[in-house]
């Protein structure tokens, strides 16, 4: 009896200076706070902000100014032309034309004083011109078909702003779920940490009281040592993220806790939802743009009539007598044949017109293949869910069972070891497989092209 008490004696001195030397039994660091003050808004509110704020979106919203500004443009085929100019003329070549002479010399000598034969100053040696014109179109192809050519293209540009920020809102959506996912991630750790001090309690207890070993204490801070250093890897993922998602927000913003959100019904493919997708509507607008385009070409012969109203000014009335002159004048130009310019944008039309065809085609047939794998992908998610949420719930009760076997003395200190990680491991799937579900509605409600409307 005395033997086994001095060995009892050694072995509690030898775990409390191995508990000394454990790594694990050494807290963490405390986290370094990260820039500045972040608020806590839920994902609409994300979503929102990026729509308004986001650098990308802003970006992809002046490509589309450009394009509509170009609608502007089309209309000036109708407009008027306005000039005006006026020149000063310093001469020393002076033009007069004076009949006085050669009335004489008819012998009418008596007419020369008449003011009808006075000299008339052709170009004076100071002269002063001005010209006043109005141009405008009265019939022009380009003014026909041209704007609708722009409009159709200002069309497409804008339903390709709204697929670039419905992109910018999917990388919103998929950042701040995965920063939801990795706070799951990280309360299942900390949880595992908590159970792991819990079982070195109790393994110092047991070896104080004599019914255990040091084995058993070297476990619990072996699965203590490992529920940090995963607190510590998962932290610093969430770290590196919180940038990405400041950056396609606008702001420095914190996810709240978990919840469901609502994208709107996933619809059926029969409806084909697909077709709602930003990405397809400009397909469609661009493929207007490029039939209206070979509409245009196809009617370039017509002819091109505009009216002319002119008002000129010559300091030097010359014959006419008069300082202002105005003229009004109707032009008709026809092209007859223009060096094969018109045949050859024709052909150019046409062959865009091709392309784009085939660009919406398989723009259709990406969208509508994005649309069924994104469902597919939702029931798969929604499916390991279910699983994962299940085996949480049945490694919970595994763990109790197997902490109840350990306290009456029916478990060992390994079984326990590997209750808890299981318990880990289930709770980190589940956790993930929620993130993922999520994730899978938001990438849904995008290819329908629906996701910056829920957002609203």
């Amino acid at each position: 009896m005395a033997l086994l008490l001095a060995a009892g004696a050694v072995g509690i001195s030898l775990a409390a200076s191995a508990q000394k030397q454990q790594p694990g039994a050494i807290a963490p660091p405390p986290r370094a706070e990260l820039g500045p003050q972040r608020r806590r808004i839920s994902l609409r509110e994300a979503l929102q902000l990026a729509a308004e704020q986001s650098p990308d979106v802003a970006s992809a919203r002046a490509t589309a100014a450009i394009a509509e500004a170009s609608v502007r443009r089309a209309w000036t085929a109708w407009q008027p032309d306005v000039t005006a100019t006026g020149t000063f003329d310093h001469t020393n070549g002076i033009s007069v034309v004076d009949f006085r002479p050669l009335v004489t010399a008819l012998g009418h000598p008596e007419l020369a004083a008449d003011p009808r034969f006075a000299p008339t100053t052709i170009v004076a040696q100071n002269s002063r011109y001005a010209t006043l014109q109005l141009n405008q179109p009265l019939l022009t192809p380009q003014g026909l078909f041209l704007p609708g050519v722009a409009n159709s293209s200002a069309e497409a540009a804008l339903r390709g702003f709204d697929e670039a920020r419905e992109q910018v809102l999917l990388n919103v959506a998929r950042n701040y779920l995965a920063l939801q996912g990795l706070e799951g991630l990280l309360e299942a750790a900390r949880e595992a940490e908590k159970v792991a001090l819990r079982r070195e309690q109790d393994a110092r207890a047991r070896i104080a009281a004599g019914t255990d070993v040091e084995i058993a204490l070297l476990r619990a801070q072996t699965e203590t040592s490992r529920a940090r250093a995963q607190i510590a890897n998962i932290q610093g993922q969430k770290d590196s993220t919180l940038p990405v998602l400041e950056a396609l927000v606008g702001e420095p913003i914190d996810p709240l806790p978990a919840r469901i959100e609502d994208f709107g019904p996933s619809g059926e493919e029969a409806a084909s939802p697909w077709e709602n997708a930003y990405s397809v509507k400009s397909a469609i607008a661009a493929a207007n743009a490029a039939q209206k385009s070979v509409r245009l070409a196809q009617f370039l012969w017509l002819p091109t009539v505009s009216g002319i109203a002119r008002e000129n000014y010559n300091s030097n009335a010359g014959f006419a007598g008069k300082d202002w002159i105005y003229d009004l004048i109707l032009t008709v130009s026809v092209p007859i044949y223009d060096r094969g310019v018109r045949y050859a944008q024709l052909h150019e039309d046409q062959a865009r017109l091709a392309r784009a065809q085939a660009d919406l085609a398989t723009v259709r047939a990406r969208a509508r293949s994005n649309w069924i794998g994104a469902r597919a992908n939702l029931v798969a998610a929604d499916a390991v869910l279910r699983q994962s949420e299940s085996q949480s719930q049945l490694a919970t009760r595994a763990q109790a069972q197997v902490d109840a076997s350990y306290r009456a003395g029916v478990a060992t200190s390994l079984d326990v070891s590997v209750a808890d990680q299981e318990k880990f491991a289930a709770q980190s799937t589940a956790a993930q497989a929620r993130a993922q579900l999520e994730i899978r509605r938001a990438e849904l409600a995008a290819a329908a092209g629906r996701l910056y409307e829920s957002s609203r």
